[in-house]
């Protein structure tokens, strides 16, 4: 008799465990299930962020090309702006020559 009452509280503490292991295991795939759903948003999300930054970079790539455009176009005005200046400069020579040439003559004549 002891023999089987054993037996019987073995069997129904394994059948314990087993129904205990059961329930956990449904915890467990509850829990797989949402750690799953959630790794899914999350990689959602970092797809969303990599292409935010990829637009991102594309806007600062047309923004440093549009830079660049700019610079070589105040670079090529200043070049101008120089070469004006050396015209005016070398024209202003020009005229102080002529005028100096006339105070000259001008000074010749009256002295005449």
């Amino acid at each position: 008799m002891i023999k089987t009452s054993l037996t019987q509280k073995t069997t129904l503490l394994v059948a314990a465990v087993f129904c205990a292991s059961l329930l956990g295991g449904c915890a467990t795939t509850d829990d797989m299930n949402k750690a799953q759903a959630s790794a899914t948003q999350a990689e959602q999300k970092a797809d969303q962020a990599n292409a935010t930054a990829n637009a991102a970079k594309s806007e600062a790539d047309q923004a440093n090309s549009t830079a660049g455009q700019a610079d070589t176009t105040a670079n090529a005005a200043k070049s101008e702006a120089d070469a004006a200046k050396s015209e005016a400069d070398a024209a202003m020579q020009e005229v102080q020559k002529l005028s100096d040439e006339v105070n000259r003559m001008f000074k010749k004549t009256m002295q005449k």
